[in-house]
């Protein structure tokens, strides 16, 4: 079969700063976490392709998704033992190996993305380079710009980036890079008695973890230090890379969503603005959950505000080299005062909703449709089930419903094993969502 692509779903990867400094079995459950993510690749890239992801994808989803989406020839790899790395995982298995090294030599040519571009990634990308083998690989930076990723990624950095913009842009909440729980503790006191809050922030955290957030009348003063020695004991990877500390800004919810990104794509040509979302995010934990986007999501004002300095930001990553995905991240204080909070250097929690809306309804579908993803959710009534049964009672809610251009599309189905889902809903308005989406969950409990 001729194959355009391979896909290499290396979502654990980019945690790999953590997980060697989490516990046993905070390791495990997030390597499994984003293992069972990576079904949501399924939306990701074109037709004709190979699609590696950590475990295999229920066969019967896998083929209603490629029907869904009008894909004819997506075939579905994994390896058969995995850790946190795929990229790894596939170096150490021959038959994978070969099985990978076979199909470029029949597509000389052939495009390798991934979810990001990591260190792991580049080692794979250099073993098959070495077996004089003829591929792309478009959104992974030049050796000499791998460090960009990196930088860029981390809290610090972005930080730094920020100050560096020529243009006049939005400040970034009043903060502090530490080095020390002595500076950390200190910057925490100062912030919630003269701020009203602070956020604590590991500089290379991800989705939710390494990060906490306290605002006034969560504790007293003379509270913040052993509320933060606490948690450099219980998660040590605290101790490991430097903290940023940043005021909390009370976030404003007249215009919709507290929490905005907006994404973008850098490669040889430039920067392209793809969309700006509204965040769902766990309530106090600051855990990602999933986005919001289309008619209405943002303000446009707003909107374009972000578009405008994410830009300017896209502008010093093409320069430095880096080429792929990236979000910026804000909150928004009220009085149309934006704040940006960090990027993300490669495809997010909303990429592959906009992929799989922008494929389903077409390019302009921003201005006519409204989109919402959940990461995971809860769904009791069909832990330890399959796919199948879910489909079977619920599918009168699945996209289209009676043929028009709304409805829920499942995108994550192998965490139906510890009885939670993830999915998107496609509606004509808000309204229509939300209302999709409260059936579903009446029927998943």
């Amino acid at each position: 079969m001729k194959f355009d692509t391979i896909f290499i779903a290396n979502l654990a990867e980019i945690a790999e700063p953590l997980l060697k400094h989490m516990t046993p079995v905070q390791r495990a459950i997030e390597i499994y976490e984003d293992h069972v993510y990576c079904d949501r690749f399924v939306c990701s890239d074109d037709d004709d392709r190979i699609l590696v992801t950590p475990l295999p994808i229920d066969p019967v989803f896998f083929a209603d998704m490629n029907k869904l989406m009008g894909f004819h020839n997506v075939v579905n790899y994994w390896p058969e033992k995995i850790d946190a790395s795929i990229c790894e995982a596939i170096l150490n298995e021959k038959w994978m190996r070969e099985r990978l090294v076979t199909v470029i030599k029949r597509n000389p040519g052939i495009k390798i993305t991934s979810y990001a571009a990591t260190a792991p990634f580049k080692k794979l990308l250099s073993y098959l380079k070495k077996r004089k083998l003829s591929f792309s690989a478009p959104e992974m930076p030049e050796a000499s710009d791998l460090w960009t990723a990196s930088f860029f990624d981390s809290k610090a950095g972005f930080r730094q980036a920020m100050s560096s913009l020529d243009v006049e842009h939005p400040d970034m909440p009043r903060g502090f890079v530490t080095t020390s729980p002595t500076e950390v503790i200190g910057w925490s006191e100062y912030l919630l008695r003269r701020e009203g809050g602070f956020v604590m922030k590991t500089n290379r955290g991800l989705a939710g973890a390494g990060i906490k957030i306290v605002k006034q009348g969560d504790m007293k003063i003379q509270d913040v230090e052993g509320f933060i020695r606490q948690v450099m004991h219980d998660e040590p990877y605290w101790q490991r890379d430097d903290t940023v500390i940043e005021e909390y800004v009370t976030p404003n919810t007249k215009v919709g969503a507290r929490d905005l990104s907006i994404e973008f794509k850098v490669d040889n040509r430039g920067v392209t603005y793809l969309y700006p979302c509204g965040m769902r995010i766990a309530t106090g934990g600051g855990v990602f959950k999933g986005v919001e986007f289309g008619r209405g999501a943002v303000d446009r004002k707003l909107a374009a505000v972000m578009e405008k300095t994410g830009k300017e930001f896209g502008g010093i990553l093409y320069d430095n080299g880096y080429r792929g995905f990236f979000d910026m991240d804000w909150v928004y204080g009220g009085a149309h005062k934006m704040f940006p909070i960090e990027a993300n250097l490669r495809r997010t929690g909303g990429t592959h909703a906009y992929e799989l809306a922008k494929q389903l309804l077409g390019k302009d579908f921003l201005n006519d449709y409204y989109v919402a993803s959940q990461m995971k959710t809860e769904a009791p009534r069909y832990a330890g089930k399959k796919y199948a049964r879910l489909k079977k009672e619920l599918g009168h809610l699945f996209f289209p419903i009676n043929g028009v251009k709304e409805g829920v599309v499942l995108v994550m189905t192998n965490y139906l094993a510890k009885g939670q889902i993830g999915y998107v809903v496609i509606g004509r308005n808000k309204q229509r969502v939300a209302h999709i989406e409260a059936e579903l969950l009446a029927g998943l409990e």
